[in-house]
């Protein structure tokens, strides 16, 4: 069975692989303590399908382009690997871009692949960032409401400090506690380095 001309199997590939290195790239470079919060957003799945999509199109499309693009090097001669190196990259070459416009100051807007990028990414991933703060906020609340004082937060992040830190990363560690001006702001501070389960176990409901 086929869709344009390319086989379903290898779209669901080119599919799955996209959508999976995405959202990894997402979740461990924005997010590597707080997954669970982002996984509670509807904007993730809209964000990781749609690129999942997008792999899918350039794979169905490139036999459409296969005289103006070619592929070559070890094991294209696969299609399964082929598909899975398209929906590997997707991401990476649809941020390319050729150079980028300034209207003002403080502001560029790219040319090239990442301009059609630019036209859902910017606010999907600010609605992202929005609910992942609102689920923080309601894991963090309730937890600093039990805390009599800003300086009790403070002693009972340092007192049981996330393990394995090195000294210097101690040392920021515990400035970024005492940099927090309230309470829910210490625990925030602590739930960065500590991920979710030990910030529950130090700062228990």
């Amino acid at each position: 069975m086929t869709l344009f001309g390319v086989p379903i199997g290898l779209l669901v590939l080119t599919f799955a692989v996209a959508a999976l290195v995405t959202a990894v790239e997402l979740l461990t470079s924005k997010y590597p303590r707080t997954i669970r919060f982002v996984l509670k957003s509807v904007w993730f799945y809209v964000y990781v399908l749609i690129y999942g999509v997008l792999g899918a199109a350039a794979l169905a499309l490139l036999p459409l382009v296969g005289d103006q693009v070619t592929m070559e090097g070890v094991g294209l001669s696969n299609p399964w690997f082929k598909s899975a190196l398209i929906g590997f990259s997707v991401k990476a070459v649809l941020h390319i871009r050729v150079f980028s416009i300034s209207p003002g100051p403080g502001q560029s807007f790219p040319v090239g692949l990442e301009s059609f990028v630019q036209l859902f990414e910017p606010w999907m991933l600010r609605s992202l960032e929005l609910d992942h703060f609102s689920e923080q906020k309601a894991f963090l609340a309730p937890r600093a409401a039990r805390l009599a004082s800003v300086a009790a937060a403070r002693t009972q992040a340092k007192d049981n400090p996330p393990p394995g830190l090195s000294p210097p990363e101690k040392a920021v560690f515990e400035a970024d506690i005492d940099q927090a001006p309230n309470a829910e702001q210490v625990i925030a501070a602590y739930l960065k380095y500590a991920g979710i389960r030990l910030t529950k176990t130090t700062f228990p409901l």
